[in-house]
């Protein structure tokens, strides 16, 4: 009974809610021409209110006769504030509940939900599984909210700034980035489109429409931890490229990616080597590149390879790799050398599909990972995806180590 006074009203709060928002996530990190805010003013007037509901439901097994259901919904409010000629405000808040095999046995499993690498105390743990008091026929759950954007953002003729909790996407490459200092994410975490924010200031300044400069700051609350760095970006013979160079935690970090086409097969990269400033070890390599293709008739092929130059280069036990946490632009994969191929292909305008594959070389494990996508109407869709893991035992053969099985009903308006 208490489980139901908390979660209809959850359930209600989602559905009169409005819209649906994402962000750039793994594309061209910025645009070079000068912002334009009174066009959005101008659609949208002085307030903008969008968000989503989501339930997802997860089998994971490494074999059939024990399987793992875990159960996620998943609310998104996004709104804007416009202040004329003033700037704007973002507010943007996630709201989860977790209830499942994983919530019932893992102790400190609402801990995790709040997780941030941030200084402010935006993230709210208001039902816990260590709580025994709130069961559902002696299920616990876990219901949290994590304000991942809130910033102020003001542009003028030849400049932008924006302070507070934000997405600082640096990337240029399609799924591994190297310069995205700031907001690394994990590949495997398909359901977190906006992905994180970072506690920041971002000073931008555009010389004019083909170049831009661009500095942030994000503040952890620990100097050793804290991440700032300067970026030129600009357009020369039909490609961009960047440069950048900063202080990556205790690092420090010098990058360049560039983005445009060989004729036309789509071709981008990027690289940032990291040197201890401390100059007692070696420095660190971290670069990645990519090609792809599209064709008219609704087929897209990508291809892209990470080099991670003290990755691991022998195999290793399973147990030690950990596709759930969040890497960093360091460590993006665990092994030195990674490919990644991705084919998808619009059968129809309501149906989709995409079959991608991660191998890691030297550690020997490869992932399979097929997608499905229906519209079941305006603003609902359907996705049954799967992730399914292979990896070379020490001493043994190829084995299948683990497998995620997921469907999840999306509804944005």
């Amino acid at each position: 009974m208490k489980f139901a006074k908390i979660l209809i009203p959850l359930i209600l709060f989602g559905f009169v809610s409005l819209g649906n928002a994402q962000e750039d996530s793994t594309q061209i990190a910025d645009s070079t021409a000068i912002p334009a805010p009174e066009q959005a003013k101008e659609k949208f007037e002085w307030f903008q209110f969008k968000g989503y509901l989501k339930f997802m439901q997860t089998l994971s097994f490494a074999d059939l006769k024990s399987i793992n259901v875990d159960n996620l919904i998943h609310n998104r409010l996004n709104m804007k504030f416009y202040i004329p000629k003033g700037g704007d405000f973002t507010l943007q808040i996630r709201n989860r509940v977790h209830f499942g095999g994983s919530v019932n046995f893992i102790p400190g499993y609402g801990d995790l939900t709040t997780q941030y690498d941030g200084v402010a105390p935006f993230e709210f743990l208001w039902i816990s599984n260590d709580d025994k008091a709130i069961l559902l026929d002696s299920v616990a759950f876990v219901f949290s909210t994590i304000v991942d954007r809130l910033y102020y953002d003001y542009s003028g003729q030849k400049f932008q700034i924006r302070i507070g909790r934000q997405r600082i996407n640096w990337g240029i490459n399609t799924t591994w980035n190297p310069n995205d200092i700031f907001n690394s994410y994990n590949i495997y975490d398909f359901d977190y489109e906006e992905r994180e924010g970072a506690d920041a200031i971002r000073l931008k300044f555009f010389p004019n429409y083909m170049s831009s400069f661009d500095f942030a700051y994000k503040f952890t609350g620990r100097w050793a931890d804290d991440v700032f760095a300067l970026k030129y970006l600009f357009n020369k013979a039909s490609y961009d490229f960047q440069f950048l160079a900063g202080k990556f935690k205790q690092d420090i970090a010098f990058g360049f990616g560039w983005a445009g086409s060989i004729k036309t097969v789509g071709f981008k990269g990027e690289m940032t080597y990291f040197q201890p400033y401390k100059f007692d070890t070696l420095g660190q390599l971290s670069a990645s590149a990519t090609l792809d293709y599209s064709w008219p008739v609704g087929v897209y092929l990508m291809g892209t390879y990470l080099y991670n130059s003290t990755g691991v280069n022998h195999p290793v036990n399973p147990s030690l790799i950990q596709v759930a946490t969040i890497p960093d632009a360091k460590n993006l994969m665990p092994a030195k050398h990674n490919i990644m191929t991705s084919l998808s292909y619009q059968f129809s305008p309501i149906f989709a599909g995409a079959l991608s594959m991660i191998y890691s070389f030297e550690i020997n494990q490869y992932t399979i990972f097929p997608t499905l996508t229906f519209s079941l109407k305006q603003n609902l869709d359907l996705d049954l995806i799967a992730q399914v893991f292979f990896q070379e035992i020490p001493g043994d053969k190829f084995d299948n180590i683990g497998n995620g099985i997921f469907w999840r009903l999306k509804w944005s308006f």
